[in-house]
């Protein structure tokens, strides 16, 4: 039993030195459908068969001067592949010319989308402009409160240190009245009977 051989659209472009857009277009116009599959991610897988018929195309136009158009009447006429290809060649014409149209109105559409990203953006941006500028507004009370703080902190230390000089001086003060009235402390006592004993004291003497 043989083993179908599966070749990837790169390689294929490669062995064959061609653009693999190129044999993009080469597999619409010359590989039947069953020649050719996609893989899950979306590449061309083409079989041996598929291969030999892009190998034969690629030859014809280092050849000669044919058009693909005329390569592709010559296939059919040699039965290499059916006129349904024919079909298949004017569907992908239709098809781009519909990719075409339609290819305005998804740029349009993908403006409008940009348009209102940019314009969502530039919201949030001012947004948080508002916010910043708040914050800054804050930030300038919080140093002003500070700036308040600090002087009224520094008037208080000036007005203690005057209360403490005044204090001080009040005491200079007291001490000298006290060492004043303790070297004029009248020498009689007001005692009457220590009178009476001093007088005594005079009269024995």
């Amino acid at each position: 039993m043989d083993v179908q051989v599966w070749m990837a659209s790169k390689e294929v472009a490669d062995r064959l030195d061609v653009h693999v857009r190129t044999l993009r277009n080469w597999l619409d116009l010359f590989v039947p459908l069953q020649e050719r599959l996609k893989n899950p991610q979306g590449h061309y897988l083409i079989s041996e068969k598929g291969f030999e018929l892009l190998k034969e195309v690629k030859e014809r136009k280092d050849n000669g001067n044919s058009s693909l158009k005329e390569i592709q009447k010559q296939f059919i006429e040699e039965g290499r592949i059916s006129e349904d290809m024919l079909f298949s060649e004017e569907f992908s014409l239709t098809e781009e010319t519909a990719v075409t149209v339609s290819a305005p109105n998804k740029l349009s559409s993908g403006m409008r989308e940009m348009e209102m990203t940019v314009q969502e953006t530039l919201v949030q941006f001012q947004n948080e402009l508002t916010q910043l500028s708040s914050l800054n507004h804050m930030q300038a009370t919080i140093l002003q409160k500070i700036a308040d703080i600090e002087e009224m902190q520094e008037s208080l230390r000036l007005e203690m240190r005057r209360v403490t000089f005044e204090m001080d001086l009040m005491q200079q003060r007291l001490t000298r009245r006290k060492e004043r009235y303790a070297r004029h402390e009248p020498r009689w006592s007001l005692n009457p009977f220590r009178w009476f004993t001093r007088s005594d004291r005079a009269a024995e003497q």
